[in-house]
């Protein structure tokens, strides 16, 4: 039953408890006198119709039809009154029901991430989508190898830079994985980076459980980013780092594994005696 039939019935109920209100269940069974201390108490013994009686009844009872009439009027708009405050209260509360439940069905639910996990450097912000989430892992880019060959460690060092390895995640599925910037969080440019990355051959794990498999999967891809591959750079001169000429320059080739002669070793004694001639892309 809605409000308004409610609120008809009980201004019926309260109406007819209105008009049951009679003058001529109004009567007088006594009067009492005081004067001084003395207490005079009068009691009717016999009752005569007399018409002056009758009149003054009937002007009464006029006046109480009138005084009901009125008091029926207040009643009904003030019960009016408050079926529209009610319904409009109702129609609130309803709205903001909705409201809180299609926040519920978007919201995401935020996993247990604590103190020692943010010491590690990562940090989760919501993704586009319900149940989606977004992970900042925070790790160093360090070229240690050129074809598996080692670069000259102090110039390994120059290209040292921190970025941010960005997880994607739905529910308990792995979704993406790519390098940003630490500031800003575009793509991080690196050799094999052609938005998103170029990861070769490896593949981080399809699913997760718990934090520290994401923490896994950014370090594996941080110790895969320490080998250039030349076979499948994407990018020649990446800012911020040195062109791929230079860097050839700086590697330790295994004389068993490598053929160097003059030419490149003149190359490379040019390198070392010429460090100014080293290269770097700056954007």
């Amino acid at each position: 039953m809605d409000l308004n039939q409610k609120a008809r019935e009980a201004l019926k109920e309260m109406f007819d408890m209105v008009d049951a209100v009679s003058i001529d269940d109004i009567k007088t069974k006594g009067f009492t006198i005081r004067s001084g201390n003395k207490l005079l108490k009068l009691q009717v013994v016999e009752e005569l119709q007399l018409p002056v009686e009758d009149e003054i009844r009937e002007e009464f009872r006029q006046k109480l039809r009138e005084k009901m009439q009125e008091i029926k009027s207040r009643l009904n708009s003030k019960i009016t009154e408050m079926v529209e405050l009610t319904s409009r209260v109702k129609q609130e509360a309803e709205t903001k029901e909705r409201e809180l439940k299609d926040k519920l069905s978007k919201a995401h639910p935020m996993p247990d991430i604590t103190e020692n996990h943010a010491k590690r450097g990562i940090s989760v912000v919501k993704g586009p989508g319900t149940d989606e989430l977004i992970w900042l892992i925070q790790g160093i880019y360090w070229p240690k190898t050129y074809d598996r060959h080692p670069i000259e460690p102090n110039y390994s060092k120059k290209m040292m830079s921190p970025v941010t390895f960005m997880i994607r995640t739905y529910k308990n599925q792995v979704k993406g994985l790519s390098t940003r910037k630490t500031i800003g969080l575009g793509y991080f440019d690196h050799y094999h980076q052609i938005n998103p990355d170029c990861w070769g051959n490896y593949k981080w794990p399809s699913t997760w459980e718990k934090i520290d498999d994401l923490i896994k999967i950014a370090k594996d891809a941080e110790a895969v980013l320490e080998n250039v591959n030349p076979n499948s750079i994407a990018r020649e001169n990446p800012s911020g780092l040195p062109r791929k000429s230079t860097l050839e320059r700086h590697v330790i080739y295994d004389k068993k594994s490598v053929n160097t002669g003059p030419l490149d070793q003149a190359a490379r004694r040019l390198g070392a005696n010429n460090p100014n001639e080293d290269v770097w892309e700056i954007s």
